[in-house]
Parts: C-alpha cells; sequence; structure tokens
C-alpha cells in the first residue's frame, strides 16, 4: 500500500496523522528536498528517499509523473510506503497518476498549494501550469480566485503571463509564492521550481480591467433585477427585436471598412442582443443562457460530422455539403420545399430570394446555362413594361428575382452588390450636389449628366 502524505505550502504545516504515517513507514519518498517542507525530515533525524533526480532527467511534467509512479511502484512492492508531495496531497500531478495506476493509494491532507495569499478565499478553481497551457481558449469565472500550481520555469511562467493577461489585464495585482506581484512581472522573478504557485484573488466586478462571457451575463442580470435599470426591466423580445438586424449590419458594415475597432464594439453589441433576449428569456420562464449555448454547440457537433463523424470531407464544398445533409436530417426535411419554407421571413428579401433559389438548385430545378438566366430577366422586363396596375407591382418583384438569379450565378451575393451601388450612388449624388451649391433643384439635367459623369471620373 502507498500512502500519499500532504506536507503543506511550508515547514511546519504537516498534520499529526501525516507525522504519524511517516513514523510508521517501511519506506518514506519525497517528491522533492528543494523546498522547506524537506526540513521537516532533516531536523527529525527521518531517512527519505528524495525523488528529484527524476524530476532532473524528465523532459516535462508528463514523463515526471509517469516516471514518479513507475519507480513508486517498483520501489513499494511488499511494503508499506508513504509519497511525500507539498500541497494538499490532492492537487498534485504525480499523485493523480498515481491513482490511475494504484486503486490501493491513501491521501493525509495538508495546506493545498492554493492557499498562498495570506487572504481568506472560499471559492477557487485549482489547476496546473501544465494542464492552463494545454486548455486553449481558457477562461473562468473571475468571481472565484485562481491558483495556477506547477510554475517551475521562466518560459512556463512566461506563457502563464499571456493566459493571465488576457483575462486580467497587465496590472492586476496576483500572489506569486506568497509575495505580490502584477501580472506582467510574472515571468521576472528570481526564482522557479516545482512549489512555485500564482494565486489569483477573486475580482471584483467593477474594477475589473477586462471582462468575459460570464461578466456580460451578470451585469445583464443586475440590470435587469429588482434595484436594476428601468429601462433594461422594461424591455421584451418583441421591443428589442429590431436592434439584432441593425447590430447585425452594423458589423457587417465594420467588417466591409476593415475596421477592426468597430469590428470589436460591433461583436460586442451583437453579443449583448443574445444575452439580453436570454436573460428576459429566464425572466419569463422561457429558457435562459445554458439553453442557448447548449443549443448552438450540439448544432455545431452534430452537423459537422466530417469532424466530429465519420464522414470525409476533402474540401470546403465537401464540407459544406456534409453540412446540409447533416441538418436535413435534423430538421427532418423531406423535400427542397421544406428548405425553402425555413428560410427565414424576416431576412432582407434579396438574401431571401437568393437562399430559396439556391435551394431549388440543390433540388435540380435550374437553368442549363447563363444564356436561359439572361433570357429570363428579358422576359421579365418585357413583361415588367407592359404591366398595369397591380400587376406592375408582382412584374417588378419577378425581374428583381431574376436580377438575383442572374448575380448568384457569377457567385455575387446581391444583398452586397446593392448596397454597395447604393453606396456609390450616395457618394456621386453628394459631389454633384456640392457642385450645384448644395442643391441640385432647378438644375438642367444636361448638366446633372455632366457632373455625374465628373463624378465617376473622379473616383478613379
Amino acid at each position: 500500500m502507498i500512502t500519499v502524505v500532504g506536507l503543506g505550502c511550508k515547514n511546519g504545516q504537516l498534520t499529526i496523522d501525516g507525522a504519524k504515517a511517516i513514523g510508521a513507514a517501511d519506506k518514506v519518498f519525497v517528491k522533492t528536498q528543494l523546498t522547506d517542507t524537506y526540513e521537516y525530515f532533516v531536523s527529525n533525524g527521518i531517512t527519505a528517499e528524495s525523488l528529484d533526480f527524476i524530476y532532473e532527467k524528465s523532459g516535462d511534467f508528463d514523463d515526471l509523473d509517469k516516471e514518479i509512479v513507475e519507480y513508486l511502484l517498483s520501489e513499494s512492492k511488499g511494503c508499506d510506503a508513504v509519497y511525500c508531495v507539498n500541497g494538499s496531497g490532492y492537487d498534485d500531478r504525480s499523485v493523480i497518476a498515481l491513482k490511475q495506476k494504484c486503486k490501493d493509494v491513501v491521501i493525509i491532507p495538508s495546506v493545498s498549494r492554493g492557499i498562498v495569499s495570506g487572504e481568506p478565499c472560499v471559492g477557487m478553481l485549482t489547476v496546473s501550469a501544465y494542464e492552463l497551457l494545454s486548455l486553449k481558449g481558457f477562461n473562468y469565472d473571475t468571481r472565484l480566485a485562481l491558483t495556477v500550481t506547477d510554475i517551475d520555469n521562466a518560459f512556463v511562467a512566461g506563457e502563464v503571463k499571456l493566459v493571465l493577461q488576457n483575462i486580467l489585464g497587465d496590472e492586476e495585482e496576483i500572489y506569486f509564492s506568497g509575495k505580490k506581484i502584477m501580472v506582467y512581472e510574472l515571468d521576472r522573478q528570481k526564482k522557479y521550481d516545482y512549489s512555485s504557485v500564482v494565486f489569483v484573488p477573486a475580482k471584483e466586478l467593477t474594477k475589473k480591467q477586462r471582462f468575459n462571457f460570464i461578466d456580460l451575463y451578470l451585469i445583464m442580470r443586475i440590470l435587469r433585477g429588482e434595484n436594476g435599470c428601468q429601462w433594461d426591466k422594461a424591455q421584451t423580445h418583441e421591443s428589442i427585436r429590431e436592434n439584432a438586424i441593425e447590430e447585425a449590419y452594423e458589423l457587417v458594415e465594420a467588417i466591409n471598412n476593415e475596421d477592426i475597432d468597430n469590428m470589436i464594439e460591433e461583436s460586442g453589441d451583437l453579443f449583448l442582443q443574445s444575452i439580453f433576449h436570454c436573460v428576459i428569456g429566464e425572466d419569463n420562464g422561457e429558457f435562459n443562457v445554458e439553453d442557448s449555448l447548449s443549443g448552438i454547440c450540439r448544432k455545431l457537433i452534430d452537423r459537422h460530422t466530417h469532424i466530429f463523424g465519420d464522414v470525409v470531407a476533402n474540401n470546403a464544398e465537401e464540407a459544406l455539403k456534409a453540412w446540409d445533409a447533416a441538418k436535413a436530417k435534423e430538421k427532418k426535411y423531406k423535400s427542397q420545399s421544406d428548405k425553402m419554407l425555413h428560410v427565414a421571413k424576416a431576412l432582407p428579401a434579396l438574401m431571401r430570394a437568393e437562399k430559396v433559389q439556391k435551394a431549388a438548385a440543390k433540388g435540380g430545378f435550374e437553368f442549363e446555362n447563363y444564356s436561359q438566366v439572361l433570357d429570363k430577366i428579358q422576359e421579365e422586363y418585357r413583361e415588367f413594361t407592359e404591366s398595369q396596375g397591380e400587376e406592375t407591382e408582382k412584374e417588378g418583384g419577378d425581374l428583381l428575382f431574376a436580377c438575383v438569379n442572374a448575380l448568384r450565378w457569377k457567385g455575387v451575393d446581391s444583398e452586397v452588390a446593392l448596397k454597395g451601388t447604393i453606396d456609390k450612388f450616395v457618394r456621386r449624388y453628394s459631389y454633384v450636389e456640392q457642385k450645384c451649391g448644395g442643391s441640385t433643384a432647378g438644375i438642367p439635367l444636361a448638366k446633372l449628366d455632366e457632373l455625374w459623369e465628373e463624378a465617376k471620373k473622379s473616383e478613379g
């Protein structure tokens, strides 16, 4: 049997039970003698085998844990052995690895390595630096304290610093092995070893430099709460539904302008609309943010069958086909008409027209060549020019629909194309208007045409 004894964070934190287990053991192993917890063995004349030699030859912590476990299991056969580690005994990677290989392990805990700041803490998350660095996009609820262990060299400290800078900012106060420092100073310390630990205190919402998704939700809960904002509390799904469209188009405009600062701002505004509806739904007992996030995550997994399933897709076109097939199965579409009926009616008409046409094309309802597409435009144009009264609206719609089809055949997004034309018209008209002294009223058409051509040339 192997008993794990936690030595605590510093000398003097070994428990009575831990000391008794060490005294009764046939063999005593210590993960490292390079911290002051080893003083207990020196001052009490206790023979303990240090495993620092394994630490020195290991390439990384995964190798270290594996080799420690193999050595302990080999050297403890037929005897009662004690394995001593810094911290509680529960917050050590090698102990986790040992428990996976050997069920006959007992842990006698001490003070966790997470308790290093000298500040009381109720809620805390503890993670090894090596685990943290493998977690892409790591973030956490900063209402809880965070402890990062195993910061054994300057390189690892620098990588942890980058993670914390993204979450907290550069100048938040943290503790490095009990010493208060700023985040940006984490990789500038004099010494790093197995016992080096970072402790990040819990953060107050209004004092943060940086925020995350949880903070956005909490702010909306406050605004909608008993003592919140009267306007936010009065809103419903219906009262703010147009905001989502407005914010989405403002984001599109920022993308079109390659304006990164505005992309950041407008992406945040779009997040806000989603959270706003989730909080309203939560207040109404309809749904909550976890329902929405669960839905989109489940959808991404289920529809990417070529990533999370056994479907093969070698290029973007095949990936899209896999997505469409998974979606059709999920939605239980029986026909292309079903797909068309599920295209949102609230979409801009040009965008909806293109999506409906694509659905029809996938069902085989498509012109054979581009010449037929142009012939259709000519046909609809004639019918439009010959129409009278109420028929004009219908024929005008048919003409627009045919034009969208022509653009689709050319691989052009009709919504984007028309937006570009509108912007171009506004620019050129503004030029003409300025040349006319601020108003085009009463100016002969020939003169306006001349100025319009000037405007075109001025754009290059």
